[in-house]
């Protein structure tokens, strides 16, 4: 059996949702940040031991405790190359995914997703039914991108819908007012970006002036899902 334990953690700007997944014996972070006390605390608390670190993508807010739960476990962290190399991440016990190519951290299997986008090397990782996206897709939207990075985003989330089966869950990076895993079903009805079947009008929509900036929504927070 399968348990995701979220946490919700801030720095004071940067809201952020990481997340433990964990088999009651074993267990790997994904995205750690800002307190590294609450996320311990309840590994130890609850007898789980840690075996690894997975990040989605390489901004800060997603990798900012990943060294120090990898040091001080003995732990290694995986994510995809083009990340680790354009984030310059030269981690000790650094390992590169592969899209597709599942792998094992103890008992618990993983596949890697490839969802270019946000960042040109941002990772889902499916285990079992959950689905770990970062900031690819939020429950509410999707993540910030540039013109080009939007037009892969499109390709992203068109791969997620037709790979996916209709009951994955999704644990996204940050909430905009929704709480995380919600099955795909529930994204096609009401995340629109996954509403769209043109590249092109996803681009568009995605890149058009005088967005709100995600900072403006802090956990709890209803928003307009078109916005973001």
């Amino acid at each position: 059996m399968i348990y995701v334990q979220l946490f919700e953690v801030t720095n004071g700007v940067f809201n952020n949702q990481c997340y433990l997944i964990h088999n009651q014996y074993e267990g790997i972070l994904i995205d750690p940040a800002w307190n590294y006390e609450l996320i311990n605390s309840y590994i130890e608390e609850n007898g789980i031991l840690l075996k690894g670190v997975l990040i989605t993508h390489g901004h800060l807010d997603h990798i900012d405790l990943a060294e120090e739960f990898s040091k001080k476990n003995n732990v290694s962290i995986w994510i995809s190359d083009i990340d680790a190399i354009n984030f310059r991440l030269t981690y000790s016990k650094l390992q590169l995914v592969s899209h597709l190519q599942s792998f094992k951290i103890g008992t618990i299997e993983i596949t890697p997703i490839f969802t270019p986008g946000h960042t040109s090397g941002s990772v889902c990782y499916l285990i079992d039914k959950h689905v770990f996206s970062g900031d690819t897709v939020f429950i509410e939207g999707v993540g910030v991108c540039s013109k080009e990075g939007a037009g892969n985003l499109y390709d992203s989330v068109q791969f997620l819908k037709s790979y996916l089966p209709v009951y994955s869950l999704f644990w996204p990076g940050h909430s905009y007012g929704t709480a995380p895993g919600k099955d795909m079903s529930y994204l096609m009805l009401y995340n629109i970006y996954f509403q769209f079947n043109s590249k092109k009008s996803f681009v568009g929509f995605r890149t058009r002036k005088y967005q709100p900036t995600v900072f403006k929504w802090p956990f709890g927070k209803k928003t307009d899902s078109s916005s973001l």
